[in-house]
Parts: C-alpha cells; sequence; structure tokens
C-alpha cells in the first residue's frame, strides 16, 4: 500500500498561542517528509522572522526528526498584500552537506515554516495563497546548498506532507489524565489505526500495549484530513502510535507510522 498523492497542503488557522510553528523533516519508509512542532522561541519582533529563526537554530523535540540547517548570523522577512512573504536569510544558514533531495525539502521546510506563521498569525489574506520568496544576503540566484535556486516565488509543495502527522500530543508532552489526540493524515483508507504502549521511562523502546483502535479520517481519498480521539489514561509513560494498518493486518506492516512519548500526571 503506498500513500496516493496529495493534492493540498492546508494553511494552518490562527492560534492564541506565544508558540512558533516550526516544521521539520523526518524520514518515513524510503522517503523523507514535513513535520511541524509548535515552539518556544526567540521573539525577533514579527512572527514570521521568529518562526523561521527556529527553524533554521533550533532542533526538533522528536528524535524522528531531523533539520539540515544552520544558524544563520541574519534572518529577515516581509510580508506584501497578506499573500507575498519575502524571506532575506544569511549564506551562512546553507553550511550543511547535503543531497539535491533534502536540499529540495529544507526549502520547502522554511517556505512551510513561514506560511505556517504568517496564516497563525492572522497576517495573511483569507483564501488568498501564500507565495515566498527566498534571498540570500539580499540578492536573488543563490543556488542553495549547491542545488536549488533562489528567488523565484514558491508555494508548499503538498507532496511533500507527511503522510500521517500527530499534531497532539507533542513529543514528551506531560498530561493531566486524559490523552486528546489530533493529528492529520492523506487519507487512504476511510481510518487509521493508533495503538497506546505503556513504557518504563522516556528511554524505553519496547513497552506493553495498554489499548489500541482505529479513527476516522475527515477527507476522500487522497487528500489531506484531520483525526481526533481521547481516552483517559492512568498514571505513567507511554508512546502513541498512529499507523495505516496493512490489508492483512500484519502488526510488521504498520504504514507511515508517526508516534510520540508523553506522560500522565
Amino acid at each position: 500500500m503506498s500513500s496516493p498523492l496529495v493534492t493540498s497542503a492546508p494553511l494552518e488557522t490562527p492560534e492564541s498561542t506565544s508558540l512558533s510553528p516550526v516544521y521539520w523533516l523526518g524520514e518515513n519508509a524510503d522517503s523523507v517528509f514535513l513535520y511541524r512542532e509548535f515552539r518556544e522561541a526567540e521573539d525577533l519582533g514579527d512572527p514570521i522572522t521568529t518562526a523561521v529563526n527556529a527553524a533554521l537554530s533550533l532542533q526538533p523535540l522528536d528524535s524522528d526528526y531531523f533539520n539540515p540547517w544552520r544558524p544563520a548570523s541574519k534572518v529577515g522577512t516581509s510580508i506584501t498584500k497578506g499573500s507575498v512573504i519575502t524571506l532575506d536569510i544569511s549564506s551562512d544558514a546553507f553550511k550543511a552537506n547535503v543531497d539535491e533531495g533534502i536540499a529540495e525539502r529544507a526549502i520547502q521546510q522554511l517556505v512551510y515554516t513561514a506560511t505556517a506563521a504568517a496564516a497563525n498569525a492572522g497576517l495573511s489574506t483569507p483564501g488568498n495563497p501564500l507565495e515566498v520568496e527566498i534571498l540570500v544576503d539580499g540578492h536573488r540566484g543563490y543556488k542553495a546548498f549547491g542545488y536549488v535556486e533562489l528567488g523565484a516565488l514558491m508555494t508548499r509543495n503538498p507532496e511533500l506532507t507527511a503522510p500521517i502527522w500527530v499534531i497532539d500530543p507533542q513529543q514528551d508532552a506531560a498530561l493531566d489524565g486524559r490523552l486528546e489526540v489530533y493529528g492529520r493524515a492523506v487519507a487512504i483508507d476511510a481510518q487509521l489505526s493508533w495503538q497506546v504502549s505503556r513504557l518504563e521511562d522516556a528511554e524505553d523502546t519496547g513497552g506493553s500495549k495498554v489499548k489500541s483502535g482505529t479513527v476516522a479520517i475527515n477527507a476522500p481519498d487522497g487528500e489531506s484530513g484531520e483525526f481526533r480521539f481521547g481516552l483517559d489514561l492512568p498514571a505513567g509513560t507511554y508512546r502513541l502510535s498512529v499507523f495505516d494498518a496493512a490489508q492483512d493486518g500484519s502488526a510488521a506492516a504498520e504504514l507511515n507510522p508517526d508516534s510520540k512519548v508523553f506522560s500522565v500526571k
């Protein structure tokens, strides 16, 4: 079973939070996709600059994700008419040695992060697609990581949307008795499978299954949609995994999984 082509990458909706939406890269099967965390970040005066700087300088909380960027000595941003975001980044951010596929995804990481920050802060015009222009040291035409020429307007590439992405809880979240799960997934079948395992501690890579089930995705096949469910758990440390079940039901063939470790007080 393989993921169908994703035809849309929905923007975030405005949130009343001081945290910044930041996208990371994550391996899944034989490809690399984009995943988001909400992070505390140094306030640089506007939400887009703050989020983009965080994407360049922080590391993900979830060890399943990674960040190919190096910290930039300068990050500037602006938004025009609620639809065009311009990023101006210093060239020292591009020092990593990556292949062409990661280079392309790293650029999309900034596109997703900048557009997420604008939408999350209510800076974009509703119904007007956000586009991103990336300058390096104030100039167009820089070849990012030696592969991707910058300067043209870019939009989110929906094919890089994670097949399954657990948004809440975030990695290492501490919950008060009840697990509320929220995420997005590309609909392959009408539903996803999930499992909660109890761990000895946060470093436990095994665990014992305590609950499992299925959850519906509110989207037609090939589209990205949301899923939600909740359950009560006793105090302890747990791992949640959400995945597409193989057609033969084999536990060894859990497809496109995303997992989070969390604790319940």
